[in-house]
């Protein structure tokens, strides 16, 4: 009988003592502890219980645990994360084209003076989402030039390039700004980098100021909204709304979205220079409507 409490007493203090370890174990985050409880069967030699170790891993039998680390996070959601970021990649540059313009949205101008007029509505026609080639329109969009067009944008009255860029506002074209550039090349890069990262088409003045251009696309050695600084040019798409006509100084016009490269720009796009008078800011320079952010 005595024998009997002694062993009812001893599994008593056992007991305790596992359960104390227990709780010692949950306090201090399953810390590196290796203990070793021997837990009586009746009548049997103690056992050992699985062991918790630093790694996180289990030896013997049991359920595996969590690594001290994310036990750490899980315990203090507001722990720093220490884990590296993933590096950005580097873009590399790539032959690249983009051409905006969609079969069945050119319009021809619908006289000799109506250039921009027809400039205007094949932008709104590319830029969408409805398209519009009628004659009316092209007289609508006219009397809306005329309207925004200053005597200080046009000697002569009529169209202006200034008037060019409110008109594409106004008639919900997005925001355009008038571009003058000291350079061919300046005024080629300016207009490419707004149409790849507008895309949306560019205006260009051309055939000294005289006559107005669509930018609908190009061909560059690497996407200039990655590389606006170090992409090289090749080549633009345009749109002439002066098409089909034959002009006696610059010759057979060709139909919407040739391409052209960059010799043959550089003979259509020239710097500013009317006969009317002079424009101290824009002699000599290029200009060019193109859409912004």
């Amino acid at each position: 009988m005595i024998r009997s409490g002694n062993r009812q007493t001893s599994d008593r203090v056992w007991a305790a003592a596992y359960l104390g370890l227990c709780a010692l174990m949950v306090a201090v985050g399953w810390t590196a502890v290796v203990v070793i409880v021997p837990v009586t069967n009746a009548g049997g030699t103690p056992e050992p219980v699985a062991k918790a170790t630093s790694s996180g891993s289990v030896s013997g039998a049991g359920t595996p645990m969590a690594s001290n680390a994310f036990m750490s996070s899980s315990l203090n959601p507001s722990a720093p994360d220490t884990s590296a970021p993933e590096p950005a990649a580097t873009p590399t540059k790539a032959p690249f084209q983009l051409d905006l313009f969609q079969p069945g949205t050119f319009v021809s101008q619908t006289n000799r003076d109506y250039c921009t007029a027809g400039a205007i509505q094949n932008m709104l026609n590319i830029i969408g989402p409805t398209v519009d080639l009628t004659t009316g329109r092209q007289k609508q969009i006219a009397d809306v030039l005329v309207s925004l067009t200053t005597r200080q944008d046009s000697y002569n009255g009529g169209f202006g390039p200034d008037g060019w860029a409110l008109t594409m506002t106004k008639l919900g074209g997005g925001n355009y700004k008038l571009v003058i550039d000291a350079t061919f090349d300046q005024a080629m890069r300016d207009a490419t980098v707004a149409l790849s990262r507008t895309s949306r088409p560019v205006g260009l003045l051309t055939w000294w100021g005289a006559h107005s251009w669509v930018m609908t696309g190009f061909r560059a050695d690497a996407d200039p909204a990655l590389f606006p600084e170090s992409f090289k040019l090749k080549g633009a798409y345009i749109v002439d709304p002066y098409y089909p006509r034959f002009s006696n100084i610059w010759g057979q016009t060709l139909g919407p979205d040739a391409y052209r490269d960059m010799t043959a720009m550089a003979k259509n796009y020239i710097g500013w220079k009317r006969p009317e008078g002079h424009y101290p800011d824009r002699d000599g320079k290029w200009l060019l409507v193109i859409p912004v952010d």
